[in-house]
This record gives structure tokens, C-alpha cells and sequence, in this order.
């Protein structure tokens, strides 16, 4: 038992700790994306999720980093979902997928696109919001923060999504 521990140890500090990143290596958003097969990981380490959600009011704000890879917090190509929650209404919903390593343009957007976002389940349980949806519908192209989206570059997408956010707290 203590030698696997510590060869487990060993793995984890040999990959940057990669290894305790990805506790569940299950796909939590499946599906296309420019009619290619993808999958995107909620990755949580501890307490450290990036899936997380806030009371604010009578809503609840959700922020998901889906990553590509189940070890990584890369965010290369990373699809990044915010919803807004009144009860268990959604009230508004944007996605991006990222094409680099940040946030900046370029990347896909709903904004300027045409998605539809629809939730099959939302149950809140503690500091725990469980969210179970389908996103479908074209995600624009953005090349820089100075110009519009634009539709007629876009990507289709079409994926299920189950996944877990914690509550933040302050």
C-alpha cells in the first residue's frame, strides 16, 4: 500500500501534478463541434472546481470551463459555458470556444451566433448546483476584440452536457 502511494506520488509530481487535477476522467460535455467528435472535462482539485456558481439575488450566475484534456487546466481550446439561473429557470446562457490559450479573440461565440440552450435537470444540493442540458445550435467567429462575431464564419455545435458547480463563497 505504501509503495503504491508513493509511486502514485511520484507520477503526480512528475507531470506537474496533472494527476491530481483530474479526479474523475469521465466527459462531463460530449458531442460535435464542426461536426467533429469532442469532449470537454470539468476538472475540480480539492475544493478548486471550474465549474462554480454564485447566488446573486434571486439567481444563481454558473461559470464551466470545460477542458479537452482530463489532467490539464489548458485552456487551448477549452469550451466555456455561463449560464443565469431564477430558480430553475435558465434566463440567459453564453458559450465560448476558446481557439487559444485565453479568452481573447479569436475564438467562438453565441454572441452574434444562434444557440439554443436547454436544461433537463438542475437540482441543488448543499454547495452542489447539478446541471444536465444540451447546447445546439452556431457558435460566430470573433477574430479581434475590434470587430463583430460573424455568423457566416461560424462552427455548428451540438453537445450534451452533465456536470456539477460548487457554490462560491466569500
Amino acid at each position: 500500500m505504501f509503495k503504491q502511494g508513493v509511486g502514485w506520488l511520484l507520477a503526480s509530481a512528475l507531470t506537474g501534478g496533472a494527476l491530481l487535477a483530474g479526479a474523475d476522467e469521465s466527459a462531463n460535455i460530449v458531442g460535435t463541434l464542426d461536426g467533429d467528435k469532442r469532449a470537454w472535462f470539468v476538472l475540480r482539485q480539492s475544493d478548486d472546481s471550474n465549474a462554480t456558481f454564485m447566488d446573486v439575488g434571486d439567481q444563481r450566475q454558473v461559470e464551466v470551463t470545460g477542458f479537452v484534456d482530463p489532467l490539464e487546466w489548458d485552456a487551448q481550446e477549452a469550451l466555456v459555458l455561463s449560464f443565469v439561473l431564477e430558480g430553475d429557470e435558465l434566463v440567459s446562457a453564453k458559450v465560448m470556444q476558446l481557439i487559444g490559450p485565453t479568452a481573447i479573440p479569436p475564438l467562438y461565440t453565441s454572441e452574434g451566433g444562434n444557440i439554443h440552450v436547454s436544461l433537463n435537470h438542475v437540482e441543488q444540493q448543499g454547495r452542489e448546483l447539478h446541471l444536465q442540458g444540451k447546447i445546439h445550435g452556431v457558435l460566430a467567429l470573433q477574430h479581434d476584440a475590434e470587430t463583430p462575431p460573424s455568423i457566416s464564419e461560424g462552427i455548428d455545435i451540438r453537445v450534451n452536457f452533465e456536470l456539477v458547480a460548487q457554490r462560491v463563497e466569500f
